[in-house]
């Protein structure tokens, strides 16, 4: 008991000398935090009011949500399409799609959106953003085949015939016993797999996309300063996706109720 009752006082006498170091900085450094405060106060007014700069954010913030939203859905039809093709029996299929991986995987997503824009689509006049679309959907299938077919082979498949051993037909053992424990294994990482490309979407600007970042660009500018666009912006995208995370986790506690019960004994 004395040794809890020390380890408190010591931990009380911490954090009292914790806020009175804080407190003595503030007074030292009063005058800059103010004139930072202010000149915040400024960049604020410059970057989102005058002139209605606001538009600007919400303009590009629009076109980013619709450019992550399509090229999610795009991307996961085409990832599971890769995936079965890779998954085939008939050897040509399979060994393309090993081939289309690789080949994206390894090229930087910034010049393949170039080669795209330039070199495949330079000499029709497609929207920039039905490009960027196509080529981050392309990019964003070759890893969700991946998390589809190392989810796949995890799979225990003695699980499987052992189903069917019990009278499980094909439907009930997919339905029951393969995905549920797929969509386990798939979802944590697809997860980190669309908050990746939605942070990836601020390239779009490469092939004049009016996006997030490119709007923040703009208005830097145009108002020379790089402080508040910036910070700004990386905080829309930070929310962005808290959201996406946020939503898939929900999904994934649904799949797998076992989650929230370590949530909650945690």
């Amino acid at each position: 008991m004395r040794g809890k009752s020390s380890k408190k006082k010591i931990s009380i006498v911490i954090n009292v000398l914790i806020v009175l170091i804080i407190l003595l900085l503030l007074i030292i450094y009063k005058e800059n935090i103010i004139n930072f405060v202010n000149n915040l106060k400024v960049s604020f007014t410059r970057t989102l009011i005058e002139e209605d700069r606001y538009k600007l954010y919400l303009k590009g913030l629009r076109v980013t949500l619709i450019l992550s939203f399509f090229l999610i859905l795009f991307g996961t039809i085409l990832g599971v399409l890769v995936c079965l093709l890779n998954k085939s029996k008939i050897k040509i299929l399979s060994t393309l799609s090993k081939i289309f991986v690789s080949i994206i995987q390894g090229t930087p997503l910034p010049v393949l959106l170039l080669i795209f824009y330039f070199v495949i689509f330079g000499n029709m006049n497609i929207d920039a953003m039905v490009v960027g679309i196509i080529t981050f959907s392309i990019y964003f299938s070759a890893y969700v085949s991946e998390v589809l077919r190392a989810s796949v082979e995890s799979i225990n498949k003695s699980q499987i015939l052992a189903a069917y051993s019990l009278g499980f037909t094909k439907i009930q053992t997919i339905k029951y016993i393969f995905l549920p424990q797929a969509l386990s294994y798939i979802l944590p990482t697809y997860r980190n797999e669309v908050v990746t490309l939605i942070k990836l979407t601020s390239i779009g600007g490469y092939i004049s996309i009016f996006e997030l970042t490119k709007a923040s660009d703009v208005i830097r500018n145009r108002t020379y300063e790089a402080f508040f666009p910036l910070i700004f912006t990386a905080l829309i995208y930070f929310l962005i996706c808290k959201l996406a995370a946020y939503i898939l986790d929900c999904i994934n506690i649904k799949v797998d109720p076992r989650l929230s019960k370590r949530k909650l004994a945690k």
